[in-house]
């Protein structure tokens, strides 16, 4: 079973870290309510809240930076190769799908249409991704942060 994950109201930057890892979580700023949340969808609660410390199904993070968040995480519930890149949006955290790119044509800057091939898009809020210099910064900075990854992007290299 995948490990599932949702971050409370004081850790959206790690919320969007994991997403582009390709780690399936949510968000809540929705309090005490989250720990429902949790339990009705299996995912763990990630959070800074003294108050919920030491609770079942309760990943607490002291630090407030991101970076060092996303590594605690990874390497506390053993992700390193589970990193999938460019495969959920960073909004909503749904799963993206290829989509060629005449569809796109509309959908993207000129640009970005005339000098990249593969698309993906979110079935949820339609958002469009490319694999463009923020998402190859984002590449080596996974890579850098996690040692011994075990994900391969041909184009990044």
């Amino acid at each position: 079973m995948a490990t599932k994950f949702i971050c409370d109201g004081m850790l959206g930057k790690l919320c969007k870290h994991l997403r582009i890892c390709g780690i399936d979580t949510l968000y809540s700023n929705q309090g005490i309510a989250i720990l429902l949340e949790a339990r009705k969808q299996n995912r763990i609660v990630i959070t800074r809240n003294t108050h919920l410390r030491g609770k079942d199904s309760i990943f607490f993070i002291q630090t407030s930076n991101p970076v060092t968040q996303l590594k605690m995480v990874i390497t506390q519930y053993n992700l390193q190769n589970k990193i999938q890149p460019f495969s959920r949006c960073v909004e909503c955290n749904y799963k993206l799908k290829s989509i060629s790119k005449e569809s796109v044509k509309d959908k993207v800057p000129y640009f970005t249409y005339k000098n990249f091939n593969e698309f993906a898009f979110c079935p949820q809020c339609q958002k469009v991704y490319w694999k463009g210099s923020h998402y190859k910064n984002m590449i080596k900075d996974i890579r850098h942060l996690i040692a011994n990854c075990k994900f391969q992007i041909a184009d990044c290299e």
